[in-house]
């Protein structure tokens, strides 16, 4: 059966094209498990990989799961890049394929761009960061202020409904300069602070999760402090955990519980979610590892149906609030009528004010 495509990871991209050998692979993810390093850092820092090469790969990956591309395409175009000396653009266009529609594709950046909401000088900063670091695009925007967590979160559920075809990329580019206009107005927030990157994990339920993102997500560090030691962590040349430990922001021990949830994460052992609540235990009730382990996976099975107000906080709404449509829209999520990226949308447009009609008129203009 063909992998998905929201699964192919780089790593398989670059050993099938032959970039790099599989044990070359095999060093590489030890030293980026134990230090938060993205693994491609780690090969370019080896020298088993060069950093354009690891850019080219990158961005075929990122063609991949956005469907443009299959994965067969995006190895072959690699493995022009790695015999023939290519770029990109002329890898794929000597394999057929016309490289500048993806100008104009379905990738956060030139959604966002097309919407008004960052320029391309943002843009190439926000990809530079969020390369160096693992870090989601969506969220480095946030985190630099280019974007609102609700613009940047609304882009992100918007890009996953465009990956699946539910909407079309018109609609994906007007959702957003919707909740622009929102923003402009100073409508109040409703996203929660780790709203952006708890739905993003929900939206990839089986991934790796970077440290930083755990790190955040579990509140070990606040937002201002990671972007802080990222930043320092570039410019010197240190992994996010050691700079995290100079700066006193995070002790060796809370590093290694960090490390142990990553791996666990990677290996398929833990769910994202799952890891992040249990360091978030072991922080606020200094419980070990494996009681904050246990307790998590006890509430688990005890509670495997995401219950109403877990639902709204999944669609990035604050603890105690009720928007229009919401009890309809859970029913539709349970009944797997729709998607929770659908609920989120939906309700999203109509707490910004854009929406006016109910959720059924609203559900309805997109042919859901």
């Amino acid at each position: 059966m063909q992998k998905r495509a929201s699964q192919v990871l780089v790593g398989d991209l670059l050993v099938q094209s032959e970039l790099v050998s599989l044990s070359q692979l095999a060093d590489a993810m030890p030293v980026a498990l134990k230090t938060g390093v993205p693994v491609g850092r780690v090969l370019i820092a080896s020298s088993f990989l060069s950093e354009e090469s690891f850019r080219q790969a990158l961005g075929l990956q990122s063609l991949v799961r956005d469907q443009l591309i299959t994965e067969e395409v995006a190895i072959a175009a690699l493995k022009l890049v790695a015999t023939e000396n290519l770029n990109l653009n002329a890898a794929l266009n000597k394999l057929g394929i016309k490289s500048e529609y993806f100008n104009s594709a379905n990738r956060l950046g030139e959604l966002l761009i097309s919407a008004g909401a960052i320029d391309d000088k943002a843009l190439e900063t926000g990809l530079s960061v969020s390369f160096t670091t693992g870090l989601q695009l969506a969220r480095v925007l946030a985190l630099r202020g280019f974007v609102t967590e609700r613009v940047a979160f609304v882009g992100l559920i918007a890009q996953s409904l465009l990956r699946d075809h539910k909407l079309t990329r018109e609609q994906a580019v007007d959702c957003i300069k919707d909740i622009m206009s929102c923003s402009e107005s100073g409508s109040k927030k409703s996203i929660p602070d780790d709203g952006l990157i708890s739905s993003a994990l929900t939206a990839r339920k089986i991934r790796p999760i970077r440290l930083g993102e755990l790190l955040l997500l579990s509140g070990m560090v606040s937002q201002k402090a990671l972007l802080s030691a990222l930043d320092r962590g570039i410019s010197e040349e240190i992994p996010l955990g050691r700079m995290l430990i100079r700066m006193n922001l995070l002790t060796d021990v809370e590093l290694n519980q960090a490390l142990i949830l990553q791996e666990m994460v990677t290996n398929g052992t833990i769910a994202p979610q799952d890891a992040s609540q249990a360091l978030a235990k072991v922080k606020a009730t200094e419980i070990s590892l494996s009681q904050a382990l246990l307790q998590t996976d006890q509430q688990n099975t005890v509670g495997a149906e995401v219950t109403f107000e877990e639902f709204l906080s999944a669609c990035g709404f604050l603890a105690g609030a009720k928007p229009a449509g919401a009890s309809d829209a859970y029913g539709y999520l349970k009944s797997k009528r729709l998607s929770e990226e659908q609920c989120t949308l939906a309700l999203q447009l109509q707490a910004s004010g854009k929406k006016k009609e109910d959720l059924e008129t609203v559900l309805k203009s997109y042919n859901w």
